[in-house]
């Protein structure tokens, strides 16, 4: 590490500095706005600092190179590898000086630091990226799309029979001893729902997912399978 003190590391260093426009390569910023240095992708035995090629050394500012190397989270090199709806604002965003309550968490990972659970913006910092804000609105859609599906006027009631027309399809939910079960075009689900809310929405989704047009195609399908496989899948 002496070899940092020696004039040929300090004409290499501005050499390299130069060649980046004077700027870091990671954050943009300029050597009136911070400390610049020079970053080693790697380190080859028996050479010193300034005898590597120009191409293995690059021009990062003080906190990006120490973010590079470890020393502190960083703002960069993170990956979306999942997304939860808490339901409500339970969660905390784990990003470092955020911790802002949040209800949508997003999983992200990096190769040194691991995962943290944060929420919109700071995942889209993270990862340089529009992924949860896009998320996010597909997910409001949806909740939005089913929302006004269940509480459609569309939906008839008489007694204990709840009913809907979708196209070609006649959708019933029949209520029982306080549940309520599935039909559509006589063909009935052996699945119990314990709300009619929770009934609708069992219709919104086989809407939603395309699986009503698979039933159209294939009047074999089975709704009551499909609903099984779809519990075994992990959430993402």
């Amino acid at each position: 590490m002496f070899s940092y003190i020696e004039s040929q590391w300090k004409v290499f260093r501005q050499y390299v500095i130069e060649l980046d426009g004077y700027k870091c390569r990671q954050c943009g910023r300029g050597q009136d706005e911070v400390t610049l240095q020079v970053h080693h992708k790697e380190y080859k035995p028996g050479l010193k600092a300034w005898e590597y090629p120009t191409a293995d050394c690059f021009t990062l500012c003080k906190g990006c190179h120490a973010q590079t190397h470890g020393i502190i989270q960083p703002t960069f090199g993170w990956e979306y590898i999942g997304d939860e709806d808490l339901g409500d604002l339970i969660g905390t965003c784990e990003n470092r000086g955020c911790g802002a309550d949040i209800r949508y968490s997003f999983t992200v990972f990096h190769q040194k630091w691991g995962t943290l659970q944060v929420g919109t913006v700071c995942c889209d910092n993270l990862t340089d990226s529009e992924i949860a804000s896009n998320l996010k609105e597909s997910k409001l859609k949806f909740e939005s799309r089913k929302q006004r599906f269940t509480t459609s006027k569309r939906w008839t009631s008489n007694g204990f029979l709840h009913k809907i027309k979708q196209g070609l399809f006649d959708i019933e939910i029949f209520e029982t001893e306080n549940e309520f079960s599935l039909k559509i075009n006589g063909k009935k689900s052996k699945i119990k729902h314990k709300t009619l809310l929770a009934a609708k929405t069992r219709v919104f989704e086989i809407i939603e997912d395309g699986q009503l047009m698979n039933f159209f195609k294939d009047r074999n399908y089975d709704f009551d399978k499909q609903k099984k496989n779809s519990r075994r899948k992990p959430n993402a």
